[in-house]
């Protein structure tokens, strides 16, 4: 069986994955042609080529600035990584967009990238789990009878709260939403203990880890951000991928740039002066820059050491990490069977399972647990009974994972802030220290933690260092 990649194969090679005569390919990918000229500095440096940092340096070299890009492994994609499983294109990591997230969707047309969508959008049959070791099932409308109203009751304040999904801090939080965990409003609410356990699942799996982690107000984003609709919501988060995996976009937006690109280049340091950025990689090579645009996740920052320090929220929050640290897992049964969506405990080992490719011959369910405690994806064992607990009679051919957690360039999954942090300390990650720009999935306004923010964070990186380039230019 095909088991995840732990800490001692990630060392080994970070872009390839073989195990149980399964390969997971990577992404190669060439590099422009434009390299440093004169005194060897650039106008821009970008490091990390997550989607961010792809489009950060595609959108800077296109502006007529001569950029640097850095990549620490030997691919593209930061939290990104399509892979090959059971003759499927898949994505390890973020995956699923929607044409309610402007900044992806706009790309999507603009390079024409076809997309499908997940089988379990045609489920007919729904498991859930309304206490723990009670199992029920039935169909989808037997479901959302009981989760409609439960989602419409967690969501509630999302209007009043976050009236400009885009600006989350343009109302002030007078009720104390973002000090409150997502356990403690979920507790709160006036529902069935059965809603309440179904919530605490929902919830686990949209911040990746248990409910006492993440900021009530920071999950009501996602509601806000889909029109305050709660299937359109589900429309953006977990029905339409790319055809191919998120790599079919991710080489077009690539190719597009100009700008002189490098893997293999971790940075271990970054020393500014007024008016330029030197930049050190763990080889000791270095770079010099007019800007830096630091595209890596927030939790990676803080593994970077800055001459003069940024900023102490800065470090503090990423040695702290988001919340984002559960499990995902591809699982390929054997033969036929319905379409299915099944929602568990957050306790289980898979909170969320769901049919996402339907084959002639057998079906890969897609899985989510709230953390890596509760589900080692290296063990047959565990991954056959986990799935049993949703489908009691699959058998699991094969399976596979990836952990993010043991990546030293990602440290954790998608981004969700712990209480306090959105009202707190957003705005001060969002901001420049002096020569260096951050962008990331992780400080983006609005799909923050999907691949849209990711692409609104490069683009507004981009356009902020180039229009201070050119200010200077011309004084």
């Amino acid at each position: 069986m095909t088991n995840t990649l732990n800490r001692r194969a990630f060392l080994k090679s970070s872009s390839a994955m073989v195990a149980g005569g399964v390969a997971a390919g990577t992404l190669g990918f060439s590099s422009s042609a434009q390299s440093a000229e004169d005194d060897g500095t650039y106008d821009v440096i970008v490091v990390g080529s997550g989607f961010a940092g792809v489009t950060a340096a595609r959108n800077a070299s296109q502006a007529g600035l001569k950029v640097l890009h850095l990549e620490a492994s030997s691919r593209l994609g930061g939290r990104c990584f399509t892979s090959h499983f059971a003759g499927h294109d898949i994505d390890l990591g973020g995956t699923w967009i929607g044409w309610g997230q402007p900044h992806v969707w706009a790309e999507k047309m603009r390079y024409q990238i076809p997309i499908t969508e997940s089988a379990a959008f045609s489920a007919s049959q729904y498991v859930w789990y309304p206490e723990p070791g009670h199992r029920r099932g039935g169909s989808p409308d037997d479901y959302w009878k009981v989760m409609y109203e439960a989602n419409e009751a967690y969501f509630a304040p999302a209007r009043e709260a976050l009236p400009r999904p885009y600006s989350p801090l343009f109302v002030p939080d007078d009720k104390g939403l973002d000090r409150l965990t997502a356990k403690e409003a979920i507790e709160q609410l006036d529902v069935s203990a059965e809603q309440k356990v179904l919530l605490n699942g929902f919830a686990a799996i949209n911040g990746h880890s248990p409910t006492d982690t993440s900021s009530y107000l920071d999950q009501l984003r996602w509601i806000a951000l889909a029109g305050f609709n709660q299937f359109f919501m589900w429309d953006n988060l977990g029905r339409f991928r790319f055809e191919g995996g998120t790599k079919s976009l991710l080489t077009k937006m690539h190719e597009d740039s100009k700008a002189e690109f490098k893997t293999g280049q971790p940075v271990k340091s970054v020393e500014q002066t007024d008016d330029h950025v030197q930049v050190t990689t763990v080889r000791n090579e270095t770079y010099v820059g007019r800007k830096l645009i630091l595209a890596v996740p927030l939790n990676v920052i803080s593994t970077i050491e800055y001459t003069p320090a940024i900023s102490n929220t800065k470090m503090e929050i990423s040695r702290q990490r988001h919340t984002g640290s559960g499990v995902k897992l591809y699982a390929r049964i054997k033969g036929k069977h319905p379409l299915m969506f099944g929602h568990g405990t957050q306790d289980m080992p898979l909170t969320f399972v769901w049919t996402e490719y339907d084959d002639e011959d057998s079906q890969i369910l897609v899985g989510f647990g709230a953390s890596p405690e509760l589900l080692d994806t290296t063990d047959a064992v565990a991954v056959q009974e986990a799935v049993n607990q949703y489908l009691p009679d699959a058998e699991v051919i094969d399976f596979v994972s990836y952990d993010w957690n043991v990546d030293p360039y990602s440290l954790g999954t998608w981004c969700m802030y712990r209480p306090g942090w959105l009202t707190e300390s957003f705005e001060e990650l969002q901001q420049a220290e002096g020569n260096i720009h951050f962008a990331t999935a992780d400080i983006a306004s609005g799909w923050r933690g999907f691949i849209d923010g990711a692409i609104e964070s490069g683009a507004l990186a981009a356009e902020q260092v180039a229009e201070l380039l050119k200010e200077g230019a011309s004084a």
